[in-house]
């Protein structure tokens, strides 16, 4: 198998894995499924949170992070019952929470003196880039900032709004259409806008995503 096939592969396989939590999750907020599923659902998320920020840490980082991770699973462990009967709660903080983080990765980006997030993808890619892609970038990153941001207001809308199964259709299912879908749109603009750039594939902007967040340091504050 090439490495290429490998990772279609595995890109596969998150998609399989990732549609099955949302429809489970959906069922448990929406449904009624029993409240210790949700509550062990709700959980996942902020594991592989965890695992990623103890596997990207340096040491003294990783120590921190697994004596908070211990914390934490401590006071789980008193409160469990109280998570059972509010892990949608729990749910809702991890949806707005990481499109609220985005969008300050993305916005934070923009500021003056700053490269924006998108141009460092793009030199993943391609190593240098000209000043007719960099100012493209400062645009599409601002469309992710834009997008992240609204996700965000709607998540918090409708969740304090109480209307519980819109709110889950939007973080199960529609959060990651949004995004599929934003990949999809700014492939087609970025062809018309850059017809003579060399051009790299949905799956290849996707992969510059991942690895730039994939290199990324969790370090603890000094």
């Amino acid at each position: 198998m090439t490495p290429d096939q490998r990772r279609r592969s595995w890109l596969a396989l998150a998609v399989v894995l990732s549609a099955g939590f949302a429809i489970l999750a959906h069922a448990a907020i929406v449904e009624g499924v029993s409240p210790t599923v949700g509550a062990l659902l709700s959980l996942i998320p902020l594991t592989l949170l965890a695992l990623w920020a103890v596997r990207r840490a340096q040491r003294r980082a990783a120590v921190l992070a697994a004596l908070a991770f211990s914390a934490a699973a401590f006071a789980l462990w008193q409160g469990w019952s109280v998570l059972e009967r509010h892990f949608p709660s729990l749910f809702f903080v991890e949806h707005a929470g990481t499109n609220l983080l985005l969008a300050v990765v993305f916005g934070r980006t923009l500021l003056a003196g700053r490269e924006p997030l998108v141009a460092s993808f793009a030199r993943i890619v391609h190593g240098s880039i000209p000043p007719e892609v960099e100012r493209y970038t400062r645009q599409v990153t601002l469309a992710w900032t834009i997008l992240f941001a609204t996700i965000f207001t709607l998540s918090c809308a409708l969740y304090f709004g109480n209307f519980l199964a819109e709110w889950s259709l939007l973080a199960n299912f529609l959060n990651p259409i949004l995004i599929g879908a934003m990949f999809l749109a700014e492939y087609a603009i970025r062809l018309r806008a850059l017809p003579n750039w060399e051009q790299v594939g949905i799956l290849g902007g996707i992969r510059a995503f991942t690895r730039h967040f994939g290199a990324a340091r969790f370090e603890a504050p000094r």
